[in-house]
């Protein structure tokens, strides 16, 4: 027992706090949730009734009664009520009446449980799908730390699998277990109503089941968590050796990686294994309980038709009665072990929902307007949450229209310097500029809206040419579309695709070539229209003849912008109005521009 209050002090507040977290969804649709409850009542008076015909046959037609009072006094519940207003009726209108009834009771409760799974379905789909977009939204809004510290196949399976299983929870569930509390209440009421001495006797397992159902669902949602987790690190996994295809079979390790999936895929099914044995050991558990309280029942009730206490129809009808009761006990037992298993994902849900946007528009932030393009790094030092230390009070000034090159050996702070210029990150201290003002004071879409950032991957999706070059301004003209692919040398080698700019790429672009990608990156970046250009290792990767495309195509697009470049290297025909070098995460030497003054250097946030 001690052992029970244990498992319901820790399964209780788990599936309340997910409950509660998630009930402002259901609210919208309660209208929709109260008319499938009346028409969960329909279907369970239906059930109710559905015995009664067969009663009335059995006592009335296939075991008539002798005209006596001593047996007319063994009918109980529906062959009493209908006895004396079928009285002189001949069998076969007996038979007649109750063939039509049980159709007409089963067209109503069909019709009634056919309306009710619809609007369940209808509100669930339509539940999950309004959550799904809040949790992808959630997870665009969370930076680029929250995403660098989380697998994901893991987001994704929380995404995907997760939330669908919650949906059970948040729609099935509920009117699943007032449907099955409305036949137990209607089926109790009958029962008693035929013979109260067998039906407490029916209740005496109720408890049991009770117990029976607190033991297992506790142990099936700490092993569906584990089982959650398991399938997330696989998806990670599988995500992970597909996008690096490449490097696996050059290097060999294709088939290490294979072997290194499949033990994890063996873990995964090990897991999964376990928890289909609790669950097949849990129903199996049910059956035996309620078919032990039938068997005595049966026992029982057979000595009472042997004493003239009961009818045989009666006996029939309440052994029916007793299945119709043990199924919404059973069904109660296992919505309560469904509820633990979508409990465990409603956690892993809530875990990400609940997660705080730490980048956001401080009160009292506005629009930044156009900026001209000055940029100003006043003591900026960036530590990350593990400790270590990415920049530490780095302070230069870019002036408008100014090309700056950051340089610096891997791990000197490059690529982390370039995420504070958007907010993508804030720095741990100091502040960042932009026209004399804190970009903080700026608000988030307005800033970004100023900045274009090619990245030393270009990143592009499995839509065409001309959709990628899009992103840049979704509001462009097809004519500023082309415009920005011509400045950005990408119509040296569109035409030459089968749709030209209309394209379809595939996943990241793959079948583009390095300097390809980043042209197309570029022309982006163009259409943007931004005044200020951050371009992180642009010539990485490439071969002599791309870099010069991307070179020229980069002095086009960044005519008239102020551009902060990342490199480790020189590039010959490249002129830096502005040279910065890190090295450690510190700044080691400052050509061109000036650097800050010391009273702006103590403006620290």
């Amino acid at each position: 027992m001690a052992s029970l209050v244990s498992r319901l002090r820790h399964t209780l507040p788990r599936l309340s706090r997910v409950m509660q977290a998630f009930m402002p969804r259901i609210r919208p649709h309660g209208w929709q949730l109260f008319g499938a409850l009346l028409l969960g009542a329909t279907v369970a008076a239906t059930e109710v009734m559905k015995p009664w015909p067969l009663q009335v046959v059995f006592d009335l037609v296939l075991n008539p009664p002798h005209a006596t009072k001593h047996h007319a006094a063994k009918f109980h519940g529906p062959s009493a009520l209908v006895a004396p207003m079928l009285q002189g009726d001949s069998p076969e209108v007996i038979l007649l009446a109750c063939a039509i009834a049980i159709l007409i009771i089963s067209v109503i409760g069909g019709l009634a449980e056919f309306s009710e799974t619809v609007v369940m379905s209808n509100v669930g789909q339509t539940m999950i799908a309004k959550l799904r977009r809040d949790l992808f939204k959630h997870l665009m809004k969370l930076p680029p730390l929250y995403h660098m510290s989380r697998r994901q196949g893991d987001m994704i399976m929380r995404l995907t699998g997760d939330i669908v299983l919650m949906k059970e929870l948040l729609v099935g569930n509920l009117l699943d277990s007032a449907s099955a509390l409305l036949v137990i209440i209607g089926t109790l009421a009958a029962m008693l109503w035929m013979d109260w001495r067998l039906t407490l006797l029916s209740l005496s397992i109720v408890p049991i089941v009770a117990f029976a159902s607190a033991v297992f669902s506790g142990k099936i949602r700490r092993l569906v968590r584990l089982n959650r987790e398991k399938e997330g690190q696989l998806a990670s996994n599988a995500a992970e050796s597909l996008s690096s295809i490449n490097v696996l079979q050059a290097f060999g390790a294709a088939d290490r990686a294979a072997k290194a999936y499949e033990r994890q895929n063996r873990s995964s099914l090990r897991s999964g294994l376990k928890t289909g044995r609790v669950e097949a050991l849990f129903a199996r558990t049910l059956d035996l309980l309620t078919s032990s309280g039938t068997a005595v029942t049966l026992l029982l009730g057979a000595s009472g038709v042997a004493r003239g206490d009961l009818s045989a129809g009666a006996l029939l009808v309440f052994l029916s009665y007793q299945r119709t009761l043990f199924k919404p006990v059973r069904q109660l037992a296992k919505i309560a072990a469904r509820s633990a298993k979508a409990s465990a994902c409603g956690e892993r849900v809530l875990e990400v929902m609940d997660t705080k946007i730490d980048i956001f528009d401080r009160e009292g932030a506005r629009d930044c307007g156009r900026l001209t393009g000055e940029v100003e790094l006043v003591g900026v030092t960036m530590q990350y949450p593990r400790g270590d230390i990415a920049l530490s009070e780095v302070s230069f000034h870019v002036p408008a229209g100014s090309v700056a090159v950051i340089r610096g050996e891997s791990g000197a702070g490059k690529s982390t310097l370039l995420t504070l210029i958007p907010r993508l990150m804030d720095p741990t201290a100091g502040m960042i500029k932009m026209d004399g003002v804190d970009i903080r004071d700026y608000t988030l879409d307005s800033l970004r809206s100023q900045i274009a950032m090619v990245f030393q991957d270009s990143v592009l999706f499995g839509i065409s040419l001309r959709e990628n070059i899009a992103m840049g301004d979704p509001a462009a003209t097809p004519e500023q579309v082309e415009a920005a692919a011509e400045a950005a040398g990408v119509m040296r080698f569109a035409p030459e695709l089968p749709q030209g700019l209309d394209t379809v790429l595939g996943e990241r672009g793959a079948q583009l070539s390095g300097g390809q990608r980043q042209r197309l990156a570029l022309a982006r970046a163009a259409l943007r229209d931004a005044p200020i250009l951050v371009l992180d290792e642009p010539f990485s990767h490439l071969d002599e003849a791309s870099r010069d495309h991307v070179l020229a195509a980069l002095h086009t697009v960044a005519a008239g912008r102020t551009v902060l470049l990342v490199t480790h290297q020189d590039h010959p025909g490249f002129k830096a109005d502005v040279e910065v070098v890190l090295a450690g995460g510190k700044l080691v030497s400052m050509h061109g521009g000036q650097a800050p003054a010391a009273e702006s250097a103590g403006e620290l946030a």
